[in-house]
């Protein structure tokens, strides 16, 4: 019976930490303040990755929420319904990260949100691009099979590319940090894709009436 019970405790303490991962999300600081879920006597974990806390300063009266801290972490508990306010973060690198509280219903809460920096996220990118060993012709591949890399964003794009000999205007692209690629919609298949040129291209390639570049960012 004690065996089960442990067990029993053991799975339900794995299963707790699966939904704290799945309820947790990720935003990305940029120096507008970060939107943060809370719900009346509801804990909500601000974790901040990569910095240090050096002071938290209120925006909004001191009996109206619970604060607690870790080195990079905030642990918040408003204490009236409906509140409404910011919290400066100010970090030991001297800089400061405004969070702003939203009242929202329980079951809608953030429960954990981890907010990192701009410059953390782009070293997180380009150290997962170059774990997958991303080339040229990999890239190429990708864009035309529809495939997601890690490190890769893709997003919808109306630029246009090249105005000699045909303007070619992109519908999609695969930022790669290193690497940019362009997906295109091509007027005719005999299109010679030897005479196109531009700044940075280092590969391309014609597959059912697409074209596909890669040039390099740097």
């Amino acid at each position: 019976m004690i065996i089960k019970l442990l067990l029993l405790s053991a799975a339900m303490f794995i299963l707790l930490q699966l939904q704290d991962n799945a309820d947790a999300r990720s935003a990305i600081y940029t120096g507008v303040p970060i939107a943060v879920k809370v719900a009346y006597l509801n804990p909500t974990e601000v974790k901040f990755e990569g910095d240090r806390i050096a002071s938290i300063i209120m925006g909004l009266p001191a009996e109206s929420i619970s604060l607690q801290n870790t080195a990079d972490s905030i642990f918040i508990q408003p204490l009236i319904p409906d509140i409404s306010g910011d919290l400066y973060v100010v970090t030991t690198s001297g800089k400061t990260k405004v969070i702003t509280l939203v009242s929202s219903p329980p079951q809608l809460r953030d429960r954990t949100v981890k907010i990192v920096s701009d410059a953390r996220h782009a070293v997180e990118r380009v150290e997962r691009v170059n774990k997958i060993g991303l080339t040229p012709a990999g890239l190429i591949k990708a864009m035309i099979l529809g495939e997601d890399l890690d490190g890769v964003s893709i997003r919808s794009s109306k630029q246009t590319i090249i105005e000699t000999p045909i303007k070619i205007t992109s519908h999609t692209v695969y930022d790669a940090v290193f690497l940019r690629g362009y997906i295109v919609d091509i007027p005719h298949e005999n299109i010679d894709i030897k005479a196109i040129t531009m700044r940075g291209l280092i590969a391309g390639a014609i597959h059912n009436g697409r074209a596909y570049f890669v040039v390099e960012v740097k």
